[in-house]
């Protein structure tokens, strides 16, 4: 019955048919053989190189806060009050950058999220999300850590100044949450990478 049906179709319609299957059978060998050739959106890789840049500085802004910490402690211990107090002065200033900081590297990953959905294979679109998730863990860490230190040096001014005598406690309490907000940005910032690194041998 199918063979007297197949008999029935036109010759021009057979090789039509016979092609189509050829093609069809050529394009699913080709894509299962050869890999999806990864296509990435030039913003998308604008705002990486943005966000990895303003990361480094977000970094170096912990580490160089830790450091100074350390410094108004021992002015602290000396009774060096003129000078711890400019120390917090400087530190606020710094805690205020990195707060613009925060700002322009959530711009930078709404920019890398919005170019998901072009990014290809799939796969690789599914890493950078990955990615993205990690440094977005850190600009909330980084507000914390950011409020943590504002209390700290606001304590500190004030103990320098004679206006706050029994602080200890809560200065110490500040500085092991601020520690711990620091080493979960490294951490994150760290992790972010590694994700990248997946994403470019996607």
């Amino acid at each position: 019955m199918i063979s007297d049906f197949y008999f029935k179709i036109p010759r021009r319609v057979k090789i039509t048919i016979i092609f189509l299957l050829i093609v069809s059978a050529v394009y699913l060998l080709a894509r299962f053989f050869t890999p999806e050739i990864k296509n990435v959106p030039e913003e998308f890789l604008r705002a990486r190189q943005e966000a990895s840049l303003i990361a480094k500085d977000i970094i170096d802004f912990s580490g160089q806060t830790a450091g100074n910490i350390a410094v108004i402690s021992e002015l602290d211990r000396e009774a060096k009050y003129g000078d711890a107090l400019n120390l917090i002065s400087q530190e606020l200033e710094r805690n205020r950058q990195a707060r613009e900081k925060a700002i322009e590297l959530s711009k930078q990953l709404e920019s890398m999220i919005k170019n998901i959905p072009e990014i290809s294979p799939a796969s690789a679109g599914q890493a950078a999300l990955e990615a993205l998730t990690s440094e977005t863990a850190l600009i909330s860490r980084l507000i914390s850590y950011n409020d943590y230190l504002v209390q700290l040096m606001d304590i500190l001014k004030k103990k320098f100044l004679f206006q706050e005598k029994n602080g200890n406690g809560r200065v110490l309490e500040l500085i092991n949450k601020i520690n711990e907000e620091a080493r979960m940005i490294n951490e994150l910032d760290k992790n972010f990478n590694k994700l990248m690194d997946k994403f470019d041998n996607k």
